[in-house]
């Protein structure tokens, strides 16, 4: 019963006056009277006979009486309690909810036993210090066994009273269990709803009357790609495609008025990315329960593979049967289209014609089959190479036509050209054979090279053939740029066969550290181009062009010779044992007899086998049939191997271990991102599985770029204690390189 007092004030005491008496009785103290009747025996000195005496003795007998049947008939449970806990009395309800006996009440036992709560007791404590009423006091009492052992839960209020100078507690309470179900019961509703919406298979909103988001599950946000947040912020007609929202909006306007109750459409939604994305929509109306507000709801299906698929067929007539590109007919209108945009805009087109490297050869040794699952993998390689906006079309055979749209400059397309290059360049397994396909890429640029689509064509196809008749896997601009440019590749051509013949090149080695013992291990030859009278040029800006015509092999044996002689240098300076590493380039390794070359450069350097590793890329495994013969041959010589760079090619697990390798080194474009936080977790994934790779497969490994602090302790970490970087030293040419091997060997001593 809450607000329930039962403390007497002192001006509600009951006296004669109180009552329907005689004149002569009021204001007389009713327990004063029976007081002097009881210990007299005879009228009172007020003059009051023995007779009313009785008479209000038993008018006070019948208001306790009906007291007594108030508070035992109540609904609410009464609890009297002493100063010190000790229970009093107890009404009916509250006998009946506690399940006790009155035998045992009469014993006045402690209010801990009926009801064990400390917060009850803590509660009671601060009502009678304080007098202030405490309300709201839960309980938990344990279930009988005809509830299944549920618990039950009492809610008190207290108050605080006294009685012949006393102080006693009121505990007036009542049984809660029902009201507290019931509420748990609506919250599992509501947590079965929420649940219900949050994990829906389709999208679900709950807009306001003007359309904005007011509540959506998590498939709404997976399908138009806002967060929750995000979409709360916005209406509806800020996700809708431009071209679906006036109808959208009309008939969204004709629900929120009350003209129609629900609907469904087919529309467009425009993702956070930009994506655009089909839908099935249903929307209908509802009127909020606390507010009377109309809402309206939307229930929104991902329809985009059906509409795709619907597409698909009305594409048919203008694309390829095997790859499903725009075929002719349709490239040509693309082209046209992306030539009159650009004339509008002032922009330019790009066109890549791009043929397949030795497709004669995959179809003639592997079969048409083969060649067709191969024309179909690479159209789909170049189709993720590009933007949506982009057009790649099967001109026939072999060749594929990409028209870039909206192009600022032609070196937009040349970016463009190495990724499709890179993404040909791809390990694809045929008729069990694993191959790596390349393609030759011929640009022209509208306007430069043509004003029109069959002159762009005609321009690239010849772009196409230059790029091919110098090897392949490489791409090249038609007319002007194609002239500059292969009259720079023919300068720095002759600069490169000049320089073997003037001994232009020179070697820096950098050393290979142990940071264990922090001691250096070995030394890899790096090399460099010094022209005459002219600035040091970096391996990055010849490399290629060296491989491309054939010059790596003589420039190899080179680095290779002066390698070995250097090492045996120091070796006769008592600076060994340090191994020698050296790169070797693809065309190098698949020459014949390469282990009999390797076994004369190192007699006549007079430099064991066992002091050198070559270092090979994973290509040169992938793409070379007598890889396992020959890396065979030099492991039997003592020679090691190891993979460089690993981690950026395309060798597998099986591979690896068909060869005989030493040692895997780790990629500097890995190491580059570790020790730099969560921004980096994914090189620090590769890191640790390249080193765990190894340790498997029982292998050295070594990481080379290692530049900081942070990267020696990561990689030191997880096992990787072999190092090489500027975090330990520069490439350092020859002179200056034994003074370091010198110092190390004195401290070695020392």
């Amino acid at each position: 019963m809450p607000g329930f007092d039962f403390r007497i004030r002192p001006s509600e005491r009951t006296t004669l006056d109180d009552m329907t008496l005689p004149p002569c009785w009021r204001g007389a103290n009713l327990v004063t009277i029976l007081n002097n009747d009881a210990e007299g025996g005879h009228e009172p000195a007020s003059g009051i006979s023995t007779t009313v005496a009785h008479t209000m003795a038993d008018t006070v007998l019948q208001y306790q009486n009906y007291l007594e049947q108030v508070i035992g008939g109540m609904p609410a449970g009464l609890i009297v309690v002493d100063a010190a806990r000790r229970v009093l009395s107890i009404n009916r309800s509250m006998s009946e909810m506690l399940g006790v006996a009155d035998a045992l009440i009469a014993a006045r036992p402690a209010l801990e036993t009926l009801v064990p709560s400390t917060e009850l007791v803590l509660r009671m404590a601060t009502a009678l210090a304080s007098g202030e009423p405490q309300d709201g006091v839960p309980v938990a009492l344990d279930g009988a066994a005809g509830d299944g052992g549920q618990p039950r839960w009492l809610e008190f209020n207290i108050r605080r009273t006294r009685q012949a100078g006393g102080d006693l507690l009121l505990l007036i309470g009542q049984d809660v269990t029902f009201r507290r179900q019931a509420r748990m019961r609506l919250q599992e509703s509501e947590a079965f709803f929420r649940l219900t919406f949050s994990q829906a298979a389709i999208g679900i909103a709950l807009l306001s009357r003007e359309g904005r988001f007011l509540r959506v599950n998590r498939k709404l946000s997976d399908i138009i790609g806002y967060s929750e947040i995000e979409l709360f912020q916005r209406f509806f007609h800020q996700v809708t495609h431009t071209d679906d929202l006036p109808e959208d909006s009309a008939i969204m306007a004709t629900l929120a008025v009350g003209e129609i109750g629900d609907f469904q459409r087919e529309t467009r939604y425009v993702r956070k990315d930009g994506r655009v994305v089909w839908v099935a929509l249903s929307a209908s109306t509802m009127r909020d329960a606390a507010s009377g507000q109309l809402r309206l709801i939307l229930a929104v299906e991902d329809i985009s593979r059906r509409k795709e698929a619907e597409a698909a067929l009305l594409r048919m007539a203008n694309h390829d049967a095997l790859t499903g590109l725009p075929n002719r007919a349709l490239l040509q209108d693309r082209l046209t289209q992306a030539v009159c945009k650009a004339q509008r805009s002032g922009r330019e087109v790009g066109v890549m014609f791009i043929d397949l490297d030795r497709f004669k050869h995959i179809n003639d040794s592997l079969g048409h089959e083969a060649g067709d699952q191969l024309i179909i993998e690479i159209a789909r390689r170049l189709a993720g190479s590009l933007r949506e906006s982009d057009t790649v079309a099967r001109q026939g055979g072999d060749e594929f036509v990409v028209v870039l749209d909206d192009l600022a400059a032609p070196e937009d397309a040349a970016l463009v050209a190495q990724k499709v290059l890179d993404r040909l360049f791809q390990p694809l397994v045929l008729c069990g054979q694993e191959v790596f396909p390349t393609g030759s890429i011929g640009i022209a640029m509208y306007p430069r090279d043509g004003a029109d689509s069959a002159a762009l064509l005609k321009a690239a196809d010849s772009a196409m053939y230059r790029a091919k008749a110098i090897g392949g896997n490489h791409y090249h601009f038609y007319a002007a740029d194609m002239g500059i440019q292969t009259q720079a590749h023919l300068r720095l051509e002759t600069g490169l066969q000049r320089a073997l013949l003037h001994d232009e090149f020179v070697l820096h080695y950098q050393p290979q550290v142990d940071t264990a013992s922090g001691r250096i291990i070995g030394l890899e030859a790096l090399l460099r181009w010094q022209p005459q009278g002219a600035a040091l040029v970096a391996p990055s800006d010849f490399i290629a062009l060296a491989e491309e015509t054939g010059l790596i092999v003589p420039i190899g044996e080179w680095v290779l010779m002066t390698a070995l002689r250097q090492q045996a240098k120091l070796a006769r300076r008592g600076l060994a044992p340090l191994r020698m590493s050296v790169n070797m380039s693809a065309r190098q390794f698949r020459q014949p007899d390469l282990a009999g070359r390797v076994a004369r450069l190192l007699a006549e350097a007079g430099c064991e086998p066992s002091c050198l590793t070559l270092e090979i890329t994973e290509s040169v495994l992938m793409d070379n049939p007598a890889a396992a013969e020959t890396m065979a041959r030099l492991a039997a010589m003592g020679v090691q191997l190891a993979i460089d760079d690993f981690g950026t090619g395309y060798s597998s697990l099986s591979s690896l271990r068909r060869f005989p390798i030493h040692s895997l080194k780790i990629d500097r474009s890995f190491v580059a991102g570790i020790g730099g936080g969560d921004a980096h977790l994914d090189n620090a994934a590769i890191v640790t599985a390249v080193i765990a790779l190894a340790r498997s497969m029982k292998l050295d490994v070594i990481a080379e770029g290692v530049e900081t602090a942070g990267q020696e302790t990561f990689l030191g970490a997880h096992g990787c204690h072999r190092m090489q970087g500027y975090r330990f030293s520069r490439p350092l040419a020859a002179p200056d390189l034994e003074p370091l091997l010198h110092a190390q060997l004195e401290d070695a001593a020392a």
